[in-house]
């Protein structure tokens, strides 16, 4: 439970860029029962979708996620509906987490 929500999973995104290094945290998405979905604002290793208020070539995108490892030059951008298909997956598999390096992108 949080916020007063019911959780139905978490999901925390690593990067190893494909364990050249050690496991990253960049953030955890959490998938609600209600069918909504976030992603912990605590760690700083990812923008948002912005929509119309994004700049551009700044480092939010208008209708995507873009992660950025701090341990390498990885800097994956997920558009929004894709990124919560993969997390959706990775919740009915059961994975422990995400590790954003192995995807094929």
């Amino acid at each position: 439970m949080q916020s007063g929500r019911e959780v139905a999973f978490f999901l925390p995104v690593v990067c190893t860029d494909r364990g050249q290094h050690k496991r990253r945290l960049l953030t955890v998405a959490r998938r609600e029962l209600d069918g909504s979905g976030g992603m912990s604002s605590a760690l700083e290793w990812f923008a948002p979708p912005m929509g119309a208020e994004a700049e551009p070539r700044s480092l939010i995108g208008r209708d995507s996620y873009i992660f950025a490892c701090p341990s390498c030059s990885r800097k994956p951008q997920i558009n929004r509906a894709k990124w919560w298909n993969l997390v959706d997956e990775a919740g009915r598999a059961r994975l422990r987490e995400l590790d954003l390096s192995l995807l094929p992108f």
